[in-house]
């Protein structure tokens, strides 16, 4: 069911059948959110897309910070080309936005699995990502499109015949977006810039370097409290 199952959610399709896209299209769908914010209330917006980091004039970030002054609150995926440093993919490169990446747990099938997701700093000297979230084999709907070819399928972790298992930084950002729809339906006047400070205040400490964790991992009782204990 999800992080906040009643939630409304609006999916704007800018990728293909296989996962791939342009930045053309990401910035029309950008582009359509902005203009629709005020009309379906969209207050949360989840971006599990990255291309490379070429700084703060790249269009995708200047669209995401557009989104996040407009009142939405942006969140990203860190990318999964770590764990090297500056492999935090754009426009979780972005100093305004939430970036997230994922945490080594036990679910992880291996060392290298662990270790895929996107490190700071960004090319602009920016520690990211900003918070970790589970990230590895993470339970989700299986697309029901005619376009999947078996030959895809079958490189799938299928659970049943509606759901997948999928690992990535991609898996770990809709937690977190999820976790700030909840907040805002307790706290509906916060802007992005106060859910920001509540997920900073909220965090736990891995005691990992800060280009690799952020802030910590998201604590969602906390977080829900305001950043309370």
């Amino acid at each position: 069911m999800g992080v906040n199952p009643k939630a409304n959610i609006l999916s704007v399709k800018i990728l293909d059948s296989s996962g791939r896209g342009n930045s053309s299209n990401a910035l029309a769908g950008l582009q359509w959110v902005y203009d629709n914010a005020e009309r379906y209330n969209i207050r949360v917006a989840n971006l599990s897309i990255g291309t490379a980091d070429v700084g703060s004039n790249d269009p995708l970030v200047r669209m995401s910070e557009a989104l996040w002054d407009a009142g939405v609150v942006v969140v990203a995926a860190a990318g999964n080309a770590g764990p090297e440093a500056s492999t935090v993919t754009s426009p979780g490169s972005s100093r305004k936005i939430i970036t997230v990446g994922a945490v080594e747990d036990s679910h992880c099938d291996s060392i290298a699995t662990a270790n895929f997701s996107g490190q700071g700093p960004t090319s602009e000297c920016v520690i990211k990502p900003n918070i970790l979230a589970a990230g590895c084999d993470i339970v989700s709907c299986l697309s029901n499109s005619p376009e999947l070819s078996l030959q895809r399928l079958m490189k799938m972790k299928l659970v049943g015949r509606y759901y997948v298992r999928m690992t990535g930084t991609s898996m770990a950002a809709p937690f977190v977006s999820g976790a700030v729809s909840l907040l805002l339906t307790k706290y509906p006047n916060l802007t992005p810039d106060q859910v920001k400070l509540m997920i900073k205040y909220s965090a736990v400490d891995l005691r990992m370097p800060p280009n690799r964790q952020g802030w910590g991992i998201i604590n969602m009782l906390k977080f829900l409290n305001g950043g309370n204990k």
